[in-house]
């Protein structure tokens, strides 16, 4: 009865989610924002992450709606005697960008399902058809649980940009009942034109549509940067009830860090970043890497 509930409850967000988009105006813009660690040949941790969502300008602001799900698992390709058990999200999301001139400020709000409903194994399979790699067990993923969280991110630049530099610093953080978090981080950007107000989802741990304040055509930009983040709880790391498998312990600190390249012309955008985190529970063996590409078509 509580997972049907949970069910009826992520379904009800999307629902919410869609009337939203349809409520945006005709200016509205689609984008598509992927992670995943295939790009380094492996299969475990955050393997996967997946936001599709719609922006739509608000006067001084942009309204976002949208659909995000994540998926956690342990390694596939290799056996490890301490992991992580898969977890997956599913969530509606909404979120209001404010964007002047060095400042962006993001207010998000996220509401779904972790658990069998959040359909992580479902997907995980369909990928596999695609890119081949070992069925994972699911088997210690815990039941269907409510998920919500609030997210802030704020990006601010220099207004100065000599030689095609420009200096950003990324701040927030995430409160929800199964995540939570605060995180800061500096990024060095290289390029010119409107690519250089290209950011990327992994630098700011939040809804990122790749769209520049201003879109003058032809321009691009190349970037690295380093954060931290300070993990206050995390039960995506927590097995099933009754599991006689030890708890994990999790790492109060992680740090990322990530390069990538933007590219900007006749208003469509590719926003591609690799980032290597450090270990986020005791045991885990090994840093972890994923690429993550936001896309954005006219159509």
């Amino acid at each position: 009865m509580a997972g049907r509930g949970l069910r009826r409850a992520a379904g009800a967000a999307a629902a919410c989610a869609a009337l939203g988009a349809a409520a945006a105006d005709d200016a509205a813009h689609w984008y598509v924002q992927i992670d995943n660690d295939a790009f380094f040949n492996t299969d475990r941790w955050y393997t996967s992450g997946l936001r599709i969502a719609r922006v739509a300008p608000r006067g001084d602001h942009d309204d976002e709606w949208g659909v995000l799900q994540e998926i956690y698992t342990p390694e596939a390709k290799f056996a490890n005697p301490i992991d992580r058990p898969p977890a997956a999200r599913l969530l509606a999301t909404y979120a209001r960008h404010e964007r002047l001139p060095g400042d962006w400020s993001t207010f998000e709000v996220d509401v779904g399902v972790t658990g069998p409903s959040a359909l992580g194994e479902q997907a995980q399979r369909l990928a596999h058809t695609i890119v081949r790699a070992p069925h994972e067990n699911w088997d210690l993923q815990r039941g269907d649980q409510l998920d919500g969280d609030i997210v802030y991110a704020r990006t601010i630049t220099l207004p100065a940009r000599p030689l095609g530099l420009g200096l950003a610093a990324h701040y927030g953080g995430l409160a929800g009942n199964q995540l939570a978090f605060a995180h800061g981080g500096l990024e060095l950007r290289y390029g010119h034109g409107a690519a250089l107000d290209l950011f990327s989802p992994v630098m700011r741990y939040a809804a990122t549509p790749p769209f520049p304040r201003e879109r003058p055509d032809g321009s691009w930009s190349v970037f690295a940067g380093a954060s931290a983040r300070a993990v206050l709880m995390n039960h995506l790391l927590d097995f099933q009830d009754g599991s006689t498998t030890p708890p994990l312990e999790r790492k109060d600190v992680v740090g990322r860090f990530v390069v990538g390249g933007t590219w900007y012309y006749r208003h469509a955008s590719v926003a591609f970043a690799v980032a290597q985190e450090t270990k986020e529970f005791v045991g885990q063996h090994h840093n972890h890497n994923f690429g993550s590409l936001t896309v954005y078509v006219p159509f």
